[in-house]
């Protein structure tokens, strides 16, 4: 009976492993979506995970097969912009809390009524907004990069280091010339400057994605609608005082985020926090994926 039971859960655990990445097209908001996801949202708990600029959900595909692994549902959504069924014009569609419920709602699409959440860089920052106006779907919050979203306001503003810090995402602010500078020369200077530590099959999934009718200056639009109003944004997402179990994992080489936000974000949590500072770049999935791991490994061991 014994071995009955042993070679049971060892079949299972091959089953996990040997899951492949699905990707799905999940209508939700009036939009559709292309997502990535691993495993049964009926079987064990889910995480969502929402990528970062310019980046897409292939950034996750193999933290999605580590956390399926140890039993988790992962969607990871291409983003509003970023899916070529979910990509409106106007400026005016892209803002945080519309993108937050476009997450709300692809979660209850696939029929998860809680999750766990992970972000990165952008995705980070509409993390923080679902923490603030969804906290009864949050479980737990993984923020990466990207601190507390009045403490980010607050720096980009009167932190000298943060505004030179931010000089790239004032230039984003102006029309075309993004656009062109970045899709130049086979898009020359995103390789160098975001995708110098990815393989080729990464490069390859965000290239198709910003290569599409409007897809680079939808995704830009992120900045254009939200950057310059982050303080006001922040008052409204209802994140003064968060009490969903955080985690905060920074990289002390990060040029585009500084440490003047970071460590004022715990002013703003009042549940359990911790924040988990790596030698690492913006890039973190990317320069120190194992490191990000146990960090993450670490924080669902306590809220799972």
């Amino acid at each position: 009976m014994k071995l009955i039971f042993l070679l049971t859960g060892l079949l299972t655990t091959l089953q996990i492993m040997a899951a492949d990445i699905k990707i799905e097209n999940i209508k939700a908001n009036g939009y559709e979506f292309v997502c990535r996801t691993i495993g049964n949202p009926a079987e064990g708990e889910a995480m969502i995970l929402l990528h970062g600029f310019p980046e897409t959900s292939h950034m996750w595909e193999e933290t999605m097969q580590h956390l399926h692994e140890q039993g988790f549902y992962c969607i990871a959504p291409d983003m509003r912009g970023y899916s070529p069924g979910a990509r409106p014009k106007g400026v005016r569609n892209y803002g945080i809390k519309d993108i937050a419920k476009d997450i709300i709602l692809i979660a209850e699409a696939k029929g998860i009524e809680k999750f766990h959440l992970t972000g990165h860089d952008w995705g980070s920052a509409i993390g923080w907004s679902i923490v603030g106006l969804y906290p009864e779907k949050v479980k737990s919050w993984i923020a990466m990069s990207v601190p507390h979203l009045s403490a980010l306001g607050e720096a980009v503003k009167r932190d000298s280091a943060q505004k030179k810090m931010s000089g790239y995402a004032k230039v984003f602010q102006l029309r075309f010339l993004p656009e062109m500078v970045l899709k130049g020369n086979d898009f020359k200077r995103l390789k160098q400057e975001c995708w110098y530590l990815s393989d080729s099959s990464e490069v390859a999934a965000y290239k198709s994605v910003f290569s599409q009718k409007r897809g680079m200056t939808t995704c830009l639009h992120y900045y254009r609608k939200n950057w310059n109003k982050m303080i006001e944004i922040a008052v409204s997402l209802n994140i003064s005082a968060v009490k969903t179990p955080t985690t905060l994992i920074w990289g002390s080489e990060d040029t585009a985020l500084g440490r003047k936000a970071v460590e004022e974000s715990d002013q703003y949590m009042k549940g359990p926090y911790e924040l988990v500072e790596l030698k690492a770049s913006h890039w973190l999935i990317q320069d120190a994926r194992d490191k990000v791991w146990e960090a993450i490994d670490a924080h669902l061991k306590k809220y799972k």
